[in-house]
């Protein structure tokens, strides 16, 4: 797990659970198709730091990365100049705030978008612009990303994950069959994202009975807020760090452990939890749904274990267990955090130490950057196999060679678990 990136896509969007209205102007389902009226489409998408990332154009542009989040109640593009001007032109503006009421920032609504990837199009569409892009996620997750796919897709099609093989199968409602295999889990849509009861259990805790997002656009494993529920608490070994950034600031919080995690009949161990501080979601239920309040989320961590089917149409996803299920659920074994940069994204910066770890004992320091590791050139990674690196076993030393203040050093990093 990439500490840092842990929470930054989810708490970038849930600025915007206040502007449900503009949400639901800024979204037509309906308006998306399969081509030549096939029942089904299968195509590939990008997998980095567990998330969906499918390659998109828009009004015959692109093809520009786009990720498929479940947890995002509309689309959304990062970088204005994807859009092309004149779908700009009297576009309604709305200004977002931090909690402390200072202005953060503007958002367009552009319409009138023509949307497509291989077997699909979307005409006369709307999404949500940034007017200044300053969240950079692709130095956290280590490819380009310019935007999101949210809830248009899943209400308007039946939608099938398969992490392993990295392919998205899309069906026409109408035309899906439940498959074989599958297990069914219901759940619940509120402002068009979906929810499911869980369990979790602690050490020396009763079993907690949660209600938690469903959101592919988190790329950990589980966040639960230790606030709003008796038999949720911090669990006794912790890790302080900063679990993201989020267009009104950063997300601090601890990372730990919880004993067992139970979603419908499959169950893991000692699943690695995130636990934000001042976490920015609603944690009231709405009365006029007669909902209750939300407990968390389970990300991609987990769901990235199986075969996904969403299907809202029925209210219910369908889980098979693909062939990692049963692998332990790893932390920075190293202690410290990466951002790429530069054009290809290929070169490494420490951005983040945590207190006590391996990497302080290294006399690693924040701003380093990371020029070889064991011999090997760092720009012949990714950041996904960098993070991999320092996921490794207790016991491995990697050999770094860092450059600070323009001159190089070598440096001893002995990887030990920190959880």
């Amino acid at each position: 797990m990439n500490i840092y990136t842990t929470i930054l896509l989810r708490s970038l969007i849930t600025i915007f659970f206040s502007l449900f209205s503009v949400c639901a102007l800024a979204q037509n389902p309906l308006g998306f198709d399969l081509d030549d009226g096939a029942k089904v489409v299968e195509l590939s998408f990008i997998r980095e730091s567990n998330l969906i990332i499918v390659p998109i154009k828009i009004n015959g542009e692109g093809p520009f990365n786009f990720i498929l989040d479940t947890g995002s109640e509309s689309g959304m593009v990062f970088d204005k100049w994807v859009i092309g001007e004149n779908n700009l032109v009297n576009a309604r503006t709305v200004p977002v705030y931090a909690a402390d009421g200072n202005k953060v920032t503007d958002l367009w609504v552009a319409n009138n978008l023509s949307i497509n990837f291989p077997g699909v199009s979307g005409v006369q569409q709307s999404m949500l612009v940034l007017q200044e892009n300053f969240i950079d996620i692709e130095n956290v997750i280590g490819v380009q990303a310019h935007g999101i796919l949210g809830s248009e897709i899943f209400n308007r099609f039946v939608v099938e994950v398969d992490y392993e093989q990295k392919l998205l199968k899309l069906y026409n409602p109408k035309d899906f069959k439940a498959p074989r295999g599958f297990r069914k889990i219901p759940i619940t849509l509120e402002n068009f994202r979906p929810f499911v009861k869980a369990t979790v259990k602690q050490e020396k805790q009763k079993t907690a009975d949660v209600k938690l997002l469903i959101d592919t656009g988190a790329s950990s494993a589980l966040f639960l807020d230790a606030d709003k529920h008796d038999n949720i608490h911090l669990p006794k070994k912790t890790v302080d760090h900063t679990l993201g950034r989020a267009l009104v600031g950063v997300i601090e919080g601890k990372i730990g452990r919880v004993k067992r995690f139970n979603l419908g009949k499959f169950k893991f161990k000692k699943v690695t939890t995130s636990f934000p501080e001042n976490w920015l979601v609603s944690k009231r239920g709405n009365k006029e749904l007669g909902t209750d309040p939300r407990h968390g989320t389970v990300g991609s961590e987990i769901l990235s274990r199986f075969r996904v089917i969403f299907d809202y149409h029925e209210k219910v996803i369908y889980l098979k267990k693909a062939s990692g299920f049963s692998e332990s659920f790893k932390f920075n074994s190293a202690g410290l955090n990466v951002l790429a940069v530069g054009e290809e994204l290929n070169s490494y910066f420490v951005t983040d130490i945590i207190k006590d770890s391996p990497a302080v004992k290294a006399g690693l320091e924040k701003g380093d950057e990371i020029i070889a590791i064991d011999g090997k050139p760092a720009f012949f990674y990714s950041l996904t196999d960098i993070n991999a690196i320092f996921r490794g076993p207790r016991g491995r030393t990697l050999v770094l060679i860092v450059r600070r203040d323009g001159e190089l050093t070598r440096k001893e990093l002995r990887l030990k678990p920190i959880l």
